[in-house]
Parts: C-alpha cells; sequence; structure tokens
C-alpha cells in the first residue's frame, strides 16, 4: 500500500519543513537553493501508518507547472496536482497544509491551506494553489502535507507535496 503525504515548502533562504536550514550546518541566512539546485530530491520520512486505517493516497501527477519551470518574478501562476484516493477512507474537510509558516517576503506566495474537494475512493481529484513569485530569481521548493477533517496531518509517514519552480 503506497501512501503519498502532499506537501509544498518555498525555500530561497535554506529554510526546511521544520524551519531549520537544507544544510543543519548552515544558518538560514547562509544556505541559498538556486536553479542548479532544481530539481530537489526530497527523502522519506520514517515510516507511519495513516491517521485512519484504510486511508491512501496515490500521486498522479503534476498537471500543470512540472519541478524546474522557469516563471518570471512577480508572476501569478496556478499550480494543479492529481491524486486519487486509493484507500477505502472517504476524503472529507481534507486539506494541503504548506509547512514554512510563516511565508517571508523572498519566498514564493500561497494561500497557507489548500482545501481538497471531498473525494470517495477510488476517485481523482485535482488539487490547485494559486502562486505568486518574489521578485528576486532563485528556486522557490514549496512543500504541502495532506490533513484529515479534524487537522491531523492524514499520512505522518508520507513524503510532502512539493512545487520547485525557477524564478527569473
Amino acid at each position: 500500500m503506497a501512501t503519498v503525504v502532499l506537501i509544498a515548502v518555498a525555500v530561497n533562504r535554506g529554510s526546511g519543513t521544520d524551519g531549520h536550514s537544507v544544510n543543519p550546518s548552515e544558518g538560514p541566512s547562509q544556505t541559498w537553493l538556486s536553479a542548479t539546485d532544481c530539481p530537489v530530491r526530497a527523502t522519506n520520512p520514517p515510516w507511519s501508518p495513516p491517521v485512519h486505517e484504510g486511508d491512501s493516497a496515490k500521486f498522479i501527477g503534476d498537471i500543470t507547472l512540472p519541478d524546474c519551470t522557469r516563471v518570471g518574478p512577480r508572476q501569478t501562476v496556478t499550480k494543479v496536482w492529481r491524486l486519487k484516493n486509493a484507500g477505502t477512507v472517504p476524503w472529507k474537510g481534507y486539506s494541503l497544509h504548506r509547512l514554512d509558516l510563516p511565508q517571508q517576503p523572498d519566498q514564493c506566495q500561497t494561500v497557507p491551506d489548500v482545501p481538497i474537494k471531498d473525494t470517495g475512493p477510488g476517485e481523482m481529484v485535482d488539487i490547485r494553489t494559486d502562486i505568486t513569485t518574489p521578485s528576486k530569481p532563485g528556486l522557490c521548493y514549496v512543500r504541502f502535507k495532506m490533513m484529515e477533517g479534524s487537522g491531523r496531518v492524514a499520512f505522518p509517514g508520507g513524503r510532502p507535496l512539493n512545487f520547485q519552480i525557477i524564478v527569473g
């Protein structure tokens, strides 16, 4: 059974999902991601079961803005991911929660929580969010985690959903 966790994290200054730098030996102001870092290869978190037994998500694909797409500064674009509810639990009130809050001015800007349309087992859903790029060139690496209806992380052992765009 494959489990997918959706996460988006915008990083221009090295902040990771836990607020630490991408390279733990360097402070946030010393670590910069650049276009040459794209795509960032995410690692899997330690295995952990989904919050609800039988819940499962499958990443189908990036509908818009595949990794390392170039977007100009101060532009607003729409990111769309397609997921499948691959489990037996209906997704009611689920959302994607951005990990790197509060957002900084030099990061790609999104809403903090992206609602997911109620999705029954076996159904696919397109999840969309608007992204506004910063004025400075760099790499936006933004991660989201899927939350279930009561606000808990649905798949604590799953990898976050992310987008990676090159600004400039």
